[in-house]
């Protein structure tokens, strides 16, 4: 069996590249697996809609310092991912395979691909926050309109409004089997006529082992330092105290695929506001705290509600306001792993049933 995977990649972002990587691995278990090779950022696309980077106010008092200002952000985009060599197109092309190279929907309509089935997810890869609607027929697979189309744990972000809802449940009936990231969802689409089911991230497809392996960690002692992994939301530094940050949103310290994992792995506790580093904590045994998305992102709290929930560790989700003294309680609250472990497993091997079931129809 050929399957297509269709996610996000080539963005400066570990967990994309953690869920990518595991998903296509745990597929080649059924036969030849692919990630469809397409470019998210099309230099064109991006500059045609720079209006997304500036405020409608400042554009009309100082239209041209604006447009050169966005031109220079989609550079940066544009390069990072391209030619990052840490989480750019270099560090995908080294751990997954791809289809040929697609540089917008219309090569991709008219390509006709040899593929048994086409998988969307995961990540949220449905999220119509999207400004480019090629795109987000792209993830709902509208182009592959006589091929079987399964998703495996999609997530859509924001909610959708009406518009985008009629767009989702039309393309959604077409497809042979549905499965998404939260529970809130998956009861959503169901509540629409849409059988779904909650399976977990690709990323816990696999066990601690499995990452160790791949990306040559090596079991030791704990370094007495915090690891503060983040993405958007402010995280407290404390005073003495050794602290390693990685900072996506400024692009700061950023460090290979296998180095990020080390550093969760090796710390004393991680501080985060990304819902795969809290995976990873999870599959490592780390303890940790967890950050909300706060102000327009709270409706991305659901991923957390989700794992916290289903593994008892929902006091480990923060709202950001807390003192030194309360997050090193949270922090330091013994954690029956065991249990922990116990869960993930069960909840493993029913996602796992639901692909082969929905892939080889046993």
């Amino acid at each position: 069996m050929k399957s297509i995977t269709i996610t996000y990649c080539f963005s400066a972002n570990y967990g994309q590249f953690f869920q990518c990587f595991a998903l296509q691995t745990f597929l080649k278990i059924f036969g030849k697996n692919e990630v469809l090779n397409f470019s998210i950022f099309s230099f064109k696309e991006l500059f045609c809609s720079y209006e997304k980077f500036v405020g409608s106010k400042a554009k009309k008092c100082i239209p041209f310092l604006w447009k050169v200002l966005a031109f220079w952000r989609i550079l940066k985009i544009y390069y990072e991912a391209n030619f990052s060599s840490i989480l750019g197109r270099k560090v995908f092309l080294e751990y997954i395979d791809f289809t040929q190279y697609f540089s917008n929907y219309r090569q991709i309509l008219k390509t006709s691909l040899d593929v048994d089935v086409f998988i969307a997810g995961s990540d949220q890869i449905w999220n119509m926050a999207n400004i480019y609607r090629n795109h987000n027929k792209i993830y709902f697979l509208e182009f592959a309109e006589k091929r079987k189309k399964i998703s495996y744990a999609a997530s859509r972000g924001k909610k959708w409004n009406i518009e985008d809802e009629k767009f989702a449940i039309r393309n959604l009936k077409e497809f042979s089997a549905v499965s998404v990231r939260e529970q809130s969802f998956a009861d959503y689409l169901n509540n629409l006529g849409i059988k779904t089911a909650c399976v977990c991230d690709p990323t816990i497809l696999h066990k601690a082992d499995f990452y160790y392996k791949k990306f040559g960690l090596k079991k030791s002692t704990t370094d007495n330092y915090i690891f503060i992994y983040k993405l958007r939301e402010p995280i407290p530094i404390f005073d003495n105290h050794k602290i390693i940050i990685v900072d996506l949103q400024k692009k700061k310290t950023l460090v290979s695929v296998g180095k990020w994992l080390s550093l969760i792995d090796k710390s004393e506790f991680v501080l985060t506001d990304s819902f795969h580093c809290v995976v990873f904590c999870i599959l490592f045994h780390k303890p940790f705290a967890v950050f909300q998305n706060n102000r327009e992102l709270k409706e991305m709290n659901e991923r957390f509600f989700t794992i916290l929930g289903k593994t008892n560790l929902e006091y480990r989700l923060l709202e950001g306001t807390e003192t030194e003294e309360l997050i090193l309680e949270t922090v330091k609250r013994p954690i029956n792993w065991e249990r922990v472990d116990a869960i993930l497993e069960e909840w493993r091997d029913y996602s796992k049933k639901w692909l082969e079931d929905v892939l080889v129809g046993k």
